[in-house]
């Protein structure tokens, strides 16, 4: 406990120091090492080099973090395009072939002849004309919603 009490006092004496100009070390009465501003007037006092922090620390830009912020933002939203990419370029492809798709398969109903559909058992179904209604409605729906 003592320790810690005597390590926090230490790094308390030395930030503040770095603010002030100098700092001096000492043994007391007891035979411990100290560190202060002010040396005491009884003990014999020598003056402890304190490296200054970089330049960048001790001017900090009160608007740097705002900065910073918004480049993380700049790139969160860059990298997030990115991604999206080729999952943009995918679905664009897949709706052009179902466009092209839908469209051919409309043409082919409105032509008139008999068509067919293969059942389950792989025989042949024609389509009847309400049918043929019902699945031209739905290719239409399928290009208007596909074919933009």
């Amino acid at each position: 406990m003592r320790s810690s009490v005597r390590f926090v006092v230490l790094a308390c004496v030395l930030a503040a120091a770095s603010a002030q100009a100098q700092v001096y070390k000492w043994v007391d009465e007891n035979g411990k090492v100290q560190y202060g501003d002010r040396p005491p007037d009884k003990a014999k006092a020598a003056p402890v080099g304190v490296m200054p922090g970089p330049a960048d620390a001790r001017v900090a830009k009160p608007d740097d973090w705002k900065q910073k912020d918004l480049e993380f933002q700049r790139r969160k939203i860059e990298r997030e395009r990115q991604e999206q990419g080729p999952r943009a370029q995918q679905a664009d492809a897949n709706r052009a072939a179902q466009c092209s798709d839908s469209r051919r398969r409309l043409g082919l109903l409105q032509e008139q002849i008999p068509i067919y559909q293969r059942n389950e058992k792989g025989e042949r179904v024609y389509i009847e004309d309400q049918d043929r209604a019902r699945m031209m409605d739905e290719l239409r729906g399928s290009i208007a919603e596909n074919c933009r």
